[in-house]
Order: structure tokens, then sequence, then C-alpha cells
């Protein structure tokens, strides 16, 4: 979800990085971008979403891991 004090962004465009591919999404009007990633394996997988900025906001970049356990 992006948002910008508490308000949501719509239609901005987002990248997300998994495993050394990036995928990219824009948000819809609640702010939210969905993205489908096919992870086969279990394990710990590490990813790195971005927004990359416009005219109005700055740009921002959080990183986190994905646990897939089967």
């Amino acid at each position: 979800t992006l948002k910008s004090e508490g308000k949501a962004l719509a239609k901005k465009k987002i990248t997300l990085t998994v495993k050394g591919k990036t995928f990219k999404a824009k948000t819809n009007s609640k702010g939210v971008a969905t993205i489908k990633v096919k992870l086969n394996k279990r394990g710990t997988f590490k990813y790195k979403v971005k927004f990359a900025g416009d005219g109005a906001y700055k740009a921002i970049s959080k990183k986190g891991k994905i646990v897939i356990k089967k």
C-alpha cells in the first residue's frame, strides 16, 4: 500500500525485485499494487519494492523477506 500522510496514492508505478527479476505494477484507487510472483521452492527470499517518485512525491524503497513453507 502506497500512502502519503494517510492518503492513498492512486495510479503510481512501483517496481518489485525478487531473485533478480523485476516486476512492475500500478497502484489502484486504494493505493494497493498487486503483483503475482511464482516461487516454487521453499526458503526465504529477499525483496525490494521501489517507488521512483514524481513531481509531487519523493522516491522511496523498502526491503523485506518472503518466507515459503511447503
